[in-house]
């Protein structure tokens, strides 16, 4: 995740597995974690590329082009992006607070958030003079539409949690499936920015009956966009399950039918606590977990 090397010894690394000429030490995982070699130490379609641009056409744009587009799939620098934008006097001990605060502490040395800046700095994706980071790009537009595979949580950035939020809500297709067992009103409000009748026909919640979701408010703010939502041709429905049926299941989700995002409950993503939605590759399980829990909740 985090590089044990500068990324002169890691072009070397991609030479070496371009060219099939000897083994290479990847097991800081750093490689892997820019999708440019596989489980298997070799070249992946964008280590390919990057093998190609730097080492055969020696094309400095093209290497900038896939690096820029490869770090932004590292997790580490996917946090000091959203976490520092538009920070005016970010520093490095900043870097290093955001970083532990979403639970990269584990091996993290001065040195190797030094490195880590500097190949962030060499590929254009922030500036890095004398220990101050300036990001270049907002991670809204990086992302182009799309969600990042980990999107970071945090009390500095109160709206960018809903935006991130509605966003993952949105990248769902043909339904929503949302399980949180501590699921709050709150929720309904980005569902309200979110639902479109284009791409879904049914939104389903799935929580335990608490105090605070069950009065009376909070059913009024359901039915409410129940009616709403019904008019974009979308079905909502909320149903609570027994704490004893999803003892098992601790993950929160979002689900739609070839997407699903492991996420924090919506009281923390609305309170800030620092956290992280990420991407699943099990959506197609998930879809089968989540409707068997369905036909034993029972309705709002």
């Amino acid at each position: 995740m985090l590089p044990s090397k500068t990324w002169a010894s890691y072009a070397n690394d991609i030479k070496a597995i371009g060219e099939h000429r000897r083994s290479v030490d990847t097991s800081d995982g750093f490689l892997r974690s820019l999708e440019l070699i596989d489980d298997l130490d070799q070249l992946t379609d964008s280590g390919s590329h990057l093998f190609t641009a730097l080492w055969v056409t020696t094309d400095q744009q093209k290497v900038q082009e896939v690096m820029h587009a490869s770090l932004l799939k590292n997790a580490a620098v996917l946090a000091i992006c959203q976490t520092l934008f538009g920070i005016a006097a970010a520093a490095k001990s900043n870097a290093d607070s955001a970083l532990r605060s979403q639970g990269f502490g584990d091996g993290l040395t001065d040195r190797k958030l030094g490195t880590l800046l500097t190949i962030m700095a060499n590929f254009d994706l922030i500036q890095y003079v004398k220990g101050a980071i300036h990001v270049f790009d907002s991670p809204f537009e990086e992302a182009q539409g799309l969600v990042p595979a980990a999107v970071f949580i945090s009390r500095e950035t109160p709206y960018s949690n809903l935006l991130w939020l509605t966003r993952v809500l949105r990248e769902c297709t043909g339904h929503i499936y949302w399980l949180d067992k501590h699921f709050q009103p709150g929720g309904l409000e980005a569902l309200a920015d979110a639902a479109d009748g284009s791409r879904v026909s049914k939104v389903h919640i799935l929580s335990l009956q608490l105090d605070q979701n069950s009065n009376s408010k909070a059913k009024k703010k359901y039915q409410a966009l129940q009616q709403e939502l019904k008019g974009k041709g979308i079905d909502l429905e909320w149903r609570f399950i027994d704490s004893t049926l999803v003892r098992g299941t601790h993950d929160r989700w979002i689900i739609g039918d070839s997407s699903a995002r492991n996420v924090p409950d919506v009281g923390t993503i609305l309170s800030g606590s620092h956290s992280e939605i990420s991407k699943s590759g099990a959506h197609a399980r998930l879809n089968v977990e989540f409707e068997n829990y369905w036909s034993q909740g029972t309705l709002f």
